[in-house]
């Protein structure tokens, strides 16, 4: 590669490198029920979950985190902590802190950390249900219509769509006059009222689901109408917003969420439970908070939604359910059911859910708890290079519930590629992808980036090689399942004898 051009595709890797690696990182100290933890959160747009059983942390995460851009009133939000409690952020260079001194909680600032963002909080702390009292609910039933003014369209149209699919279901919406309704009753922050043909209802009348709406559309809207400058980081905090939704709610207040985060650039958090929320969330935004018996804190991310949710309802009724770990390997086996013909009068499920133990665990799970009753039949396939490592975890654990396990002929997608594009090349393969997807910057020019940047031997899971080449899927308008296909097709074509021992095995299950 000529100069020029190695230099023009370094600064042209470097932008993207740095636009894909935009993280808060925050460190927790003794704050509730977490004594110490470090996590990562991505401030690109999209959909997140922060997830896990009850009591490992979730509020709390979501709440410690919001504190970034919120000055939270620490004690009512946290209770009683130790004295050395602590909440510190790292972003770009910049630092901010919360910290006990004294008994008092004091911020710290380093830098000019540019970011914002909203949180719509736990029902007791939070704003949803702030000014519930009899005396000012009885106040507020009684507002004269002097002191009300008409309501956004936005909040009534999309709590309309949300709720009931149809933005004219609420004929109007009406909220009390900031300045006027000083002279009358003390609230905070803004009341809302609709109304359906010629009856009012309060929003402290409202249903639990819209009133909870209708604050959190009121919080995007005062959001969406700040955001001058649309590249800077904006992050909205949404601690268990499933209360009260019907799952077809969910559904449509995900698909709503979408729309915001890729309009207005916000990076969407969820603190939740719902299997609605988490299955509309790629792997690599869930977070499951995972509390082991010692009570510490492990963060688990990427994490697919089955092992996130650990619950498998939805996939009940399948007659075989088959556990593998990515979505390479959901797109191997499900190409061999199709194009070897094994999938006829039978309802097969393909589940990806993560590392080799998390599909371990999962299955004991549905085995010890009968999730999928007994009418589906379950097995495990799992990543080739893992067969040593997950023999020992079954002997370690003593986990012995006769799950048929079978082993594909590759590894994970990011170690495939290193091992075949890079370590040894495999130039059928390289040729292969490289004329189909890297057009502007070739495959070569990335692999010679990184041998030259990075040192391979400290890569051996690949992650660091896909990382430059996900970069390059990105910037073409390119997915991973576009390249996982590639591979796929190439292993059944050029691999027959590693593909036929997958074949046996699932012909096996099917008898």
């Amino acid at each position: 590669m000529k100069s020029f051009e190695k230099e023009k595709f370094y600064t042209i890797l470097e932008t993207r490198n740095r636009k894909n690696t935009m993280r808060l990182n925050m460190q927790i100290r003794k704050i509730k029920s977490i004594e110490s933890l470090d996590i990562d959160l991505s401030i690109e747009k999209g959909l997140y979950a922060i997830t896990g059983q009850n009591g490992s942390g979730k509020s709390t995460v979501v709440t410690s985190a919001s504190s970034v851009f919120f000055n939270l009133p620490m004690h009512d939000y946290f209770g009683k902590t130790d004295e050395d409690a602590s909440i510190s952020f790292a972003l770009n260079g910049a630092t901010r802190a919360w910290t006990k001194k004294d008994g008092k909680w004091l911020q710290e600032r380093n830098g000019f950390m540019d970011i914002k963002g909203f949180y719509e909080g736990s029902i007791i702390f939070g704003n949803r249900f702030r000014n519930t009292n009899f005396e000012l609910l009885s106040k507020l039933d009684q507002i004269n219509d002097s002191i009300l003014e008409n309501g956004s369209d936005f909040i009534r149209e999309n709590l309309g769509i949300i709720l009931h699919n149809n933005k004219n279901f609420y004929d109007k919406l009406l909220k009390l006059n900031g300045f006027k309704v000083k002279q009358t009753v003390k609230v905070n922050g803004d009341i809302f009222y609709y109304q359906k043909g010629i009856k009012r209802v309060s929003q402290f009348h409202m249903s639990t689901g819209e009133n909870l709406l209708i604050s959190v559309l009121n919080s995007i809207n005062i959001r969406n109408s700040d955001r001058a400058n649309l590249r800077k980081p904006c992050i909205l905090f949404l601690d268990e917003i499933e209360l009260a939704l019907h799952p077809s709610s969910l559904k449509r207040l995900v698909f709503f969420l979408k729309e915001m985060s890729n309009q207005y650039n916000y990076a969407i958090y969820f603190s939740t439970h719902s299997i609605e929320l988490i299955s509309a969330i790629e792997p690599e935004n869930i977070f499951f908070l995972d509390r082991h018996s010692d009570n510490s804190l492990e963060v688990l991310n990427p994490c697919y939604p089955a092992y996130a949710t650990r619950i498998l309802y939805d996939h009940s009724g399948y007659d075989y359910i088959i556990l593998v770990e990515d979505d390479l390997a959901k797109e191997i086996v499900n190409r061999i059911l199709r194009k070897y013909s094994l999938l006829s009068n039978k309802l097969v499920h393909v589940l990806p859910c993560g590392g080799y133990s998390n599909v371990i665990e999962l299955a004991k799970e549905v085995i010890s708890s009968n999730l999928v009753g007994k009418t589906s039949s379950i097995s495990i396939i799992l990543d080739g290079d893992v067969k040593t490592d997950a023999e020992n975890y079954i002997t370690k654990n003593e986990i012995n519930n006769n799950i048929p396990l079978n082993y594909l002929p590759i590894e994970s997608l990011e170690k495939y590629l290193k091992k075949n594009l890079c370590d040894n090349v495999d130039h059928k393969l390289f040729r292969t992808l490289n004329d189909f997807i890297f057009h502007q910057v070739s495959l070569t020019s990335i692999i010679e980036n990184y041998t030259n940047t990075i040192q391979t031997g400290s890569d051996n899971n690949g992650k660091k090689l896909y990382k430059l080449i996900d970069n390059e899927l990105k910037a073409r308008n390119k997915s991973r399942n576009e390249i996982i296909e590639m591979i796929v097709d190439y292993l059944i074509a050029n691999k027959p004898t590693e593909i036929d021992k997958i074949i046996e095995f699932l012909r096996k299950q099917f008898e």
